[in-house]
């Protein structure tokens, strides 16, 4: 099965549709090794969670500055 940039082994699109598709799925994990192999074996990349974007970013950003002055403001 292909694998994507951190190394997450990914169905091809015709695959996705199919009834066997777990199946075959869970018997490319195991011939790697097991879950914990392709763990092990995965990038630091895809390991990380990466800040959301977007709104949802913009938000969290602005609530933390908030914070922060709050923060500030309370040491005076």
């Amino acid at each position: 099965m292909p694998r994507d940039e951190n190394g997450i082994i990914q169905p091809q699109e015709d695959c996705r549709l199919c009834d066997y598709l777990r199946d075959c799925l869970q018997t490319a994990v195991a011939a790697c090794g097991g879950v914990d192999e392709i763990k092990s074996n995965t990038s630091p990349a895809a390991e990380k969670s990466e800040k959301p974007g977007g709104i949802v970013g913009a938000l969290l950003r602005w609530s933390e500055r908030k914070r922060a002055a709050q923060r500030g403001k309370s040491n005076d």
